[in-house]
């Protein structure tokens, strides 16, 4: 009986179609949509990933890594005094003016490394390169948005707040979610770049002791320096929600994916009632022939799931030609989470079945003598 279902639904190919191709779209919107979100949250805490430390060290009042307050340098040795740490070192995030020798003006981000660890940079940056930073006036940019001011090459110079700097490497690190280059330097050149009496580092990144938990050791740079010591992942978390509260961001792309689910939802509705219609004297039959309404109801329930799981699928495949070619460092932010794709799961299939209960009441109601009149 369930097979005959499946047939009947099959065999009407233009209904067939228009249901497969409005889920597939609605599954399409909601992914694609919902993978933009979740990449641009992601580039929200680039920087972050990037360094890799498990705890960051920052002043009580900063909400995120972009807004972030500047502390005195004597805040380094209270926290290297703290039980627990393995070491401690300096890390610095500074927007500075840069001009090329041709005059091209941008705003660029200067990230101050240890200047003897280097700890901080991101993988991309070759350890040979990485040294380099050793040699005067020496600074690494990423390759992403450097056009700005001229996008210089290695070997090449430039000026950051009126300061020579040298560029010894180039490098196509994850781009951040501002829309400026970074320039990586060491801590104590990064402060010579900005302006005059400037002596602050904005964060400290710490790695405690095989013998203590990341937990611990935050609580004891907490309790022993009053700053705030964050792990990886929630330092992460307060950035992502901190971009996600005071931009409009979750609100547009809400939007276009609600959009999503009400085309999807009155395609599948209107279609499967449609089918309904269209079909009301073979459910006779089957009435006629001794077939409960409960079994009906299964019937449609089947029909409506059926379509559901194909047009998902079909949706999910042209969402990940999307992501495939969009590389990760590419301008468009594409990251698909596993879990977007279960909630997507969740959300077509329900509105799915949601669709056929709408259409079960024309079957219920179907009059067994339909199929005996001319």
């Amino acid at each position: 009986m369930y097979l005959l279902a499946l047939k009947m639904l099959f065999g009407d190919k233009v209904k067939f179609l228009t249901l497969v191709i409005g889920i597939a779209f609605a599954t399409l919107l909601i992914t694609q949509q919902g993978s933009i979100f979740c990449g641009l949250m992601l580039r929200t805490a680039s920087t972050i990933f990037d360094t890799n430390v498990p705890i960051w060290v920052t002043d009580p009042k900063v909400r995120s890594i972009n807004d972030s307050v500047p502390m005195k340098e004597e805040v380094l040795w209270r926290v290297r005094s703290t039980p627990g740490i393995e070491w401690a070192v300096p890390f610095s995030m500074n927007n500075a003016v840069a001009q090329s020798d041709a005059g091209d003006t941008g705003v660029v981000q200067l990230v101050g490394l240890d200047d003897e660890s280097l700890i901080g940079a991101p993988p991309e940056i070759p350890s040979a390169m990485l040294l380099r930073l050793n040699e005067p006036d020496a600074v690494i940019i990423t390759s992403s948005r450097s056009e700005n001011f001229g996008a210089p090459k290695e070997g090449e110079t430039f000026e950051i707040n009126d300061r020579r700097a040298r560029v010894v490497g180039v490098v196509d690190a994850s781009k951040n979610f501002t829309p400026f280059p970074s320039v990586y330097t060491t801590h104590s050149k990064a402060l010579t770049f900005l302006p005059t009496g400037y002596r602050y580092l904005n964060f400290v990144l710490v790695k405690p002791k095989e013998a203590f938990s990341n937990e611990k050791v935050c609580k004891l740079i907490e309790l022993h320096t009053g700053l705030q010591a964050s792990q990886q992942w929630d330092f992460v978390w307060r950035t992502m929600l901190y971009w996600g509260k005071n931009t409009g961001i979750p609100i547009n792309f809400g939007i276009t994916v609600v959009l999503g689910i009400i085309v999807g939802a009155a395609i599948t509705a209107q279609t499967l009632y449609t089918f309904m219609v269209e079909n009301i004297k073979q459910l006779g039959t089957f009435k006629a022939i001794g077939i409960s309404n409960f079994q009906l109801a299964k019937m449609v329930m089947l029909q409506g799931t059926s379509v559901g799981i194909i047009g998902y699928g079909i949706g999910i495949g042209l969402s990940s030609i999307v992501g495939l070619i969009n590389p990760p460092n590419s301008e468009l932010a594409y990251y698909t989470p596993q879990e977007l794709l279960w909630l997507t799961f969740l959300v077509v299939i329900s509105f799915s079945v949601l669709s056929s209960l709408l259409s079960i009441g024309k079957v219920l109601t179907v009059d067994p003598a339909l199929v005996f009149r001319g």
